[in-house]
This record gives C-alpha cells, sequence and structure tokens, in this order.
C-alpha cells in the first residue's frame, strides 16, 4: 500500500490526541508501578511514551478510523475498503462496454491501494487522494499502472492512467471517467458498486452482485 492525500482535517489532529493518549498511558503506568512497589529496568520505563504512541497510532491507524458510535465518527475520512463491481464504458475501437470489472480497495488511515481487475488486464494505483463528504466533490482521484494478462490481444501495452470516481452520499458508489496515457490513448467512465467490505474472489463477486442486482 501507499500512502494517500486528503482534505480531511484529522489528519492535522488525531496524531495530538494519540500523543497526549500516549504521555498519559505513560504516566498512569508509572504512577502504577511505583504505587506496586515494582521496580522495571530503565529500558522498560525510559520508552513507554514513544511505545504507546506507536501501538495507538497503529491500533487507530487499522482499526479504529473508520469505526462509528452512534453518529459519531473517529475519522471523517471514507471508508473505501472492500470489493467493488462495475461496469466501463470505455472509447477503444469506436466505443464498448466491458461489464464485470472488480475493484479492490485495501485501506488504512494513512494508507491505500487500489487495484482494478478485467478478464484481460489488471491495475494498481500508484498514488492517490480522497476526499472526504464535507468537500466540494468527494472523491477518489488515483493515478494506476495497467499491465495486460498473458492472453490479452497483442496491442494491449503497459500503461498509465487517471481515474477521477466520485463517491455517493452513502458511500456505496463509485462513478466518474479515466484517461489512460501513452499506449493506450483511451477515455470513458465507470460506475462501481460497493459488494463487500471483504476481499472476494472475483467469481464470487460477480455472483453477489448478480444476485444482489447492485452490478450497474
Amino acid at each position: 500500500m501507499h500512502s494517500y492525500a486528503t482534505d480531511a482535517k484529522d489528519r492535522e489532529l488525531i496524531p495530538l490526541w494519540i500523543a497526549a493518549t500516549a504521555v498519559a498511558a505513560s504516566l498512569f503506568l508509572n504512577s502504577s508501578l511505583k504505587a506496586l512497589n515494582w521496580e522495571v529496568p530503565w529500558w522498560v520505563d525510559a520508552p513507554s511514551v514513544m511505545g504507546f504512541y506507536g501501538l495507538f497510532y497503529q491500533g487507530f491507524d487499522k482499526f479504529l478510523w473508520y469505526q462509528k458510535i452512534g453518529f459519531i465518527s473517529f475519522s471523517s475520512i471514507p471508508n473505501l475498503q472492500g470489493t467493488w463491481v462495475g461496469i466501463i464504458h470505455s472509447s477503444y475501437g469506436g466505443g464498448i462496454d466491458v461489464p464485470g470489472i472488480i475493484i479492490y480497495v485495501r485501506q488504512s488511515w494513512s494508507q491505500i491501494n487500489i487495484r482494478l481487475v478485467t478478464e484481460k488486464s489488471s491495475s494498481y494505483s500508484i498514488m492517490a487522494a480522497v476526499n472526504t463528504q464535507e468537500s466540494s466533490e468527494p472523491s477518489l482521484k488515483y493515478e494506476y499502472m495497467n499491465e495486460p494478462s498473458a492472453l490479452a490481444e497483442e496491442t494491449m501495452q503497459s500503461h498509465r492512467g487517471t481515474a477521477n470516481l466520485r463517491l455517493s452520499s452513502d458511500s456505496t458508489t463509485l462513478q466518474g471517467d479515466y484517461f489512460s496515457g501513452r499506449g493506450r490513448q483511451n477515455i470513458g467512465t465507470m460506475e462501481f458498486k460497493l459488494i463487500s467490505r471483504e476481499y472476494l474472489p472475483r467469481d464470487e463477486a460477480l455472483r453477489q452482485a448478480a444476485n444482489s442486482g447492485q452490478q450497474p
């Protein structure tokens, strides 16, 4: 996974809250040890603040950031992780529709990876930005590298491209356009529906999308 940009203000505030919590936890540990008359090696006590910070940061980064307590969210960054199924309307060959496209999003509070899979190729993100619902255009924007499969046509080449997908208000639909760079020079639109927060095999993802009627 790689880091991603965002307009979320909690990227500035959360590290401060984690640091304050780490200091408080360290003080509590120190006072507890003194109250119990326990002596620990200096190398256990000395890095306790940084140790707590690292522990709390990893917990927030991996698990806590997308949790909610009632209407309260720990982060305003949209949770995009999971399996998305959709369709591409491409300018290739004068205009074609390519259904059964899968997007796998792996995401933490600080990192993300977007992998798009078709029958003939796959692509992976190399940089990305996630705009929140509070922005003028909640969206997922990313640059990708596409690699054709071994059975793809000889005309298909590795290439870079960009995608700009707008996020629906309920965070279950990604819809927008893409542009493929040198070697392809195609443009088109894409639409995806969230099928599962889990990372499903391609066949299972398509089956669930067909059964639920959520495939575009």
